[in-house]
């Protein structure tokens, strides 16, 4: 009897333009989605669905900004089909309703606003488990780092690609639950030229699980640019572990070119930052193991701090 009903559930309703249509919204690290549904017999049924991998810029994105990439694809991607009806609209943020209502916008909000302003879209938030058809939808999209694995040996290597092709997912780990050991976080931050040219950086060690500081510092740079001042946090925060006799340590920072040219996943083309990379790789030699963790600047704050008040106050710690 289940197994009939099963069956003979409808997945995807057929569109029908005299039902209201609504929208949920959902997005991860990685990637975006948006289902369309429409009420049958009190339910919302699934009818369109519609979802993509990030491009690499757009990870660093608030979720909120990435629900907006998600609506925005369904919008044109099913145009002629929402064109001038009123769309109901789920989301988990506030942001959107922010976007459509606020007269004090700037930076990417204004683009959004433009672009969402020609739909009558009624707004409500709701909790995660309400947009559990768009979740649904995510979870079949494939996981740009096992996309990339599966492709590495068939791909052509791409202009200033490294020579040696590195597992993603070793660029992409997370940090394990439980971990027991040291870790280093970095920052670093410049002026450009017009402004000075000077810059700063911080590196501070951390004693998990405890989260206990083992050291934490800053310097002032006379003359600097953003990349220089990051490889240099980290540098000197390899030295200082090296210094407090550790031997396994896992470098944390928001530094995704510092990160990825230590893994060896782009190549490192300007002679300044060769200097940088060559002098990480004799530090990091003296280790028994280091790993590699990339993260969003909002979990990177303390070194972010520690490097925006030395650049500030141009002194170091």
């Amino acid at each position: 009897m289940l197994q009939t009903k099963v069956a003979e559930a409808p997945i995807l309703r057929h569109f029908d333009r005299s039902r209201e249509a609504h929208i949920t919204l959902f997005a991860n690290e990685w990637a975006l989605s948006a289902t369309l549904l429409q009420e049958h017999e009190s339910t919302l049924h699934p009818v369109l669905f519609r979802g993509r991998v990030l491009k690499d810029a757009e990870m660093n994105y608030h979720p909120a900004e990435k629900e907006v990439f998600a609506l925005l694809l369904m919008l044109k991607a099913y145009f002629t089909t929402l064109a001038g009806k009123r769309i109901k609209l789920y989301t988990r943020f506030s942001t959107l309703e922010w976007l459509t209502k606020s007269k004090a916008l700037f930076g990417r909000a204004v683009q959004f606003a433009v672009m969402l302003s020609p739909w009558h879209l009624v707004i409500e938030k709701v909790p995660e488990k309400d947009v559990k058809f768009v979740k649904l939808l995510l979870s079949t999209v494939t996981s740009f780092v096992d996309l990339e694995d599966s492709l590495a040996p068939v791909a052509p290597p791409s202009r200033g690609s490294a020579t040696v092709r590195m597992d993603p997912a070793l660029l992409y780990a997370r940090l394990p639950i439980g971990y027991n050991g040291v870790v280093l976080s970095f920052d670093g931050s410049a002026k450009t030229e017009n402004h000075g040219g000077y810059g700063s950086c911080s590196w501070i060690l951390w004693r998990l699980p405890e989260w206990t500081i083992v050291t934490a510092a800053s310097a002032f740079l006379e003359s600097t640019t953003v990349n220089i001042a990051e490889y240099t946090g980290m540098n000197q925060g390899v030295k200082a572990t090296i210094d407090n006799s550790i031997d396994d340590l896992i470098i944390v920072g928001d530094s995704r070119l510092a990160i990825q040219q230590s893994l060896g996943v782009i190549a490192c083309r300007k002679e300044t930052l060769q200097t940088q990379l060559n002098h990480h790789t004799e530090l990091t030699a003296n280790l028994r193991s280091v790993r590699y963790l990339h993260v969003v600047r909002d979990y990177n704050a303390a070194a972010d701090s520690l490097a925006t008040e030395a650049l500030e106050s141009k002194t170091s710690r």
